[in-house]
């Protein structure tokens, strides 16, 4: 079986929090088409910095903000 490379995150409870629940909100949206909820300012701020260190953990060049000014598309 070959090794798979570590991605390790170190998340504060609050943000955890917000990760677990966007997970299965979105898990419930797929099996049974209920709404995805709207998420807060700080859940979404909280979630936006974890995908920004999880894109540089994985080597992978942010989608925003970059020199050049142009958005990558990322299929989901």
């Amino acid at each position: 079986m070959h090794e798979e490379e570590e991605v390790v995150l170190r998340l504060d409870r609050p943000t955890a929090t917000a990760i677990a629940d966007l997970i299965y909100n979105v898990g419930e949206h797929q099996a049974a088409g209920m709404p995805i909820a709207e998420l807060s300012t700080d859940e979404s701020e909280r979630l936006g910095r974890v995908l920004r260190d999880l894109w540089r953990a994985l080597g992978v060049p942010l989608p925003y903000g970059g020199v050049s000014g142009k958005e990558v598309h990322r299929r989901i």
